[in-house]
Order: C-alpha cells, then sequence, then structure tokens
C-alpha cells in the first residue's frame, strides 16, 4: 500500500522531474505543488466514476427513538442500500423494511394521523435521511448499508479508499493532468492506455453486478439520493 507522499514521489520520477520528488505534501516549488495535487485529484477523480464501488461500501446501525420516524444519518453518506434496511436485526423478530418512493410514502404516511408500533416501511427523504413507518414506540435498533462519500488524501500518511493492488491507476491518472498541462504527448499516450487498462480492471474487482451500474459520479456525487419519485 503507498502512501500520499509515497505516490507524489513515485510520479514525480516517471514524469523526470530530479531529485526524489517532494518531501512531504505540502511542498515549496510550484513543480512538486503540481504533483501533489494531481495526485490528490485523480484519486477523488477515480472515486467518484461510480457512487457504488466495493471500496466505498460500508454498513451503518443506529437505534430508534420512541416517538421519532426520521433517523440520523452517518456524517460520510453518499448513497444507501435501499435493499439492505433492517430493523432490529440482533433479534428472532428482525425484519426487513419495504422501501417505498418518497411520494407514495408521503402520501400514504405522512398526512393524516400517523400510526406507532413496530416499523414495516421505510423511505428516503430527498435530504438523503430515512423516514421509517409506523413511528417507532420503543427504542430499537436498526441496521442498513451505504456508500460513503469519497474522501481526499490530505496527509504524508494518508491512504486513498481505492485497494493497495489498485494504487498503480491514481498515479496514471495524475500523469495524465500533469501531460494535459505541460504538453506532454508521450506522457500522455503512454498515461491514456495505461489509465484505460487499469480502470477496466478497477471496475471489474470493485463494482457491483452489471444491474446497479446506473450511472457515474462524475454527474455531481453531492446530490446523488434516492430520486423521488
Amino acid at each position: 500500500m503507498s502512501t500520499y507522499l509515497e505516490l507524489c514521489q513515485d510520479m514525480a520520477r516517471e514524469v523526470g522531474i530530479p531529485g526524489t520528488g517532494p518531501s512531504s505534501v505540502s511542498p515549496t516549488p510550484v513543480e512538486e505543488k503540481d504533483i501533489v495535487r494531481y495526485i490528490r485529484d485523480g484519486d477523488l477523480d477515480i472515486q467518484r466514476r461510480w457512487f457504488n464501488w466495493d471500496f466505498l461500501w460500508t454498513e451503518y446501525s443506529t437505534t430508534t427513538e420512541s416517538g421519532t420516524a426520521t433517523l440520523t444519518s452517518p456524517s460520510d453518506l453518499a448513497q444507501w442500500n435501499i435493499d439492505s434496511v433492517v430493523y432490529d436485526p440482533t433479534s428472532e423478530n428482525w425484519q426487513p423494511l419495504t422501501f417505498v418512493g418518497w411520494k407514495e410514502y408521503r402520501e400514504d404516511y405522512k398526512y393524516g394521523t400517523v400510526d406507532t408500533g413496530v416499523p414495516e416501511f421505510f423511505s428516503v427523504k430527498p435530504t438523503n435521511v430515512i423516514d421509517v413507518y409506523p413511528t417507532p414506540n420503543a427504542a430499537t435498533s436498526l441496521k442498513a448499508e451505504y456508500w460513503a462519500t469519497p474522501t481526499a488524501m490530505s496527509a504524508d500518511g494518508s491512504e486513498s479508499a481505492i485497494p493497495s493492488g489498485f494504487h498503480r491507476i491514481i498515479i496514471s491518472r495524475a500523469k495524465i493532468y500533469y501531460a494535459e498541462a505541460n504538453d506532454a504527448t508521450e506522457i500522455m499516450q503512454g498515461s491514456l492506455s495505461e489509465f484505460a487498462d487499469l480502470l477496466d480492471k478497477l471496475e471489474a474487482d470493485q463494482l457491483p453486478s452489471q444491474r446497479n451500474r446506473r450511472f457515474s459520479v462524475t454527474q455531481d456525487l453531492p446530490n446523488f439520493t434516492v430520486v423521488p419519485e
């Protein structure tokens, strides 16, 4: 596994910058600053290509409050896995909750008298938070899976969320940025070819089945949520 600094140093050597490369990810020379930025941006670009990379998948547990239907979301939430929400997962009474699109859910369950009891249904509000129905009448656990928001590397020892066996793709993407900025045709040609090959391999290893490949996260990741019906 390569750290942020090690990736920067490797790239600097590959594009022909004299010396051993930056000594930290906060360098003074302009050329080294560019290298650091290209590595950071390349890593984020790859992470943002798909919201549902396996390496961004994680789990979340919370406790419902009696009388409260809206649940607290994890701070790094990008997208819920709507097939994974389970109520009371540690008891014999555990049950998966049924997802209902927000428009239908709002009309059927949020207007008029709201029942209380053991939740059976849930929806995701446009604010990307889960709302359950009936409103819980007791404090009980709830578990769900989600995909996290990509995180930028920031310190010398930071490590990308991308699996270590694929860290080479970060350098390839960064070298494309470098080639664009410096009109480096030879570096561009080699990097484009390598990047395309490595991206195919990363997608084959880290994406779920084709049915989940709905769209690319290059389309404004912060706005990803379950689209209201």
